[in-house]
């Protein structure tokens, strides 16, 4: 990336988080607003991302909270993508680290271009999963019959 005058080099950075169950699915906007407000207060600008979506986890989790333990195994997974200057990503990450609301995140430098999305690969495997009617038996073909040369 080139800089301008005056202008510091931007990075583009995704941040993919898991969000405990507990959360309500009519809260998760302004979860995702206050996810959004960490890089934009900085002068960060969104480029893409995902609305939360509920997932099975691989594994079971825990995350402290106060004097509450959470252990899930499903979560909600959504992500954002956005450029920010690079030196201001670690206040970012340690904003997004603080909220009590987020079971893991991760953040990653990523290009600009969005090239995978949840929603399409759970749209896939869906679809792969769906079963498949059995086709019809196929004709045999017509074999005219063969000619005895002598």
């Amino acid at each position: 990336m080139s800089t301008t005058e005056g202008q510091a080099e931007r990075t583009v950075y995704e941040i993919g988080y898991l969000v405990l169950p507990s959360i309500p699915e009519d809260s998760l906007e302004s979860l995702v607003s206050k996810i959004n407000n960490t890089f934009e207060k900085v002068g960060g600008e969104r480029i893409d991302g995902e609305m939360p979506m509920m997932i099975d986890l691989a594994y079971e989790m825990s995350k402290q909270v106060g004097a509450r333990k959470y252990v899930v195994n499903e979560a909600w997974l959504g992500w954002v993508k956005f450029d920010l200057e690079a030196e201001k990503i670690e206040a970012v990450k340690a904003e997004i680290e603080k909220m009590d609301e987020i079971l893991r995140s991760l953040l990653i430098k990523a290009p600009r271009e969005t090239v995978f999305t949840f929603a399409e690969a759970m749209k896939q495997a869906e679809e792969a999963a769906a079963p498949v009617a059995p086709e019809a038996p196929a004709e045999a073909p017509s074999v005219a019959p063969a000619e005895v040369v002598e």
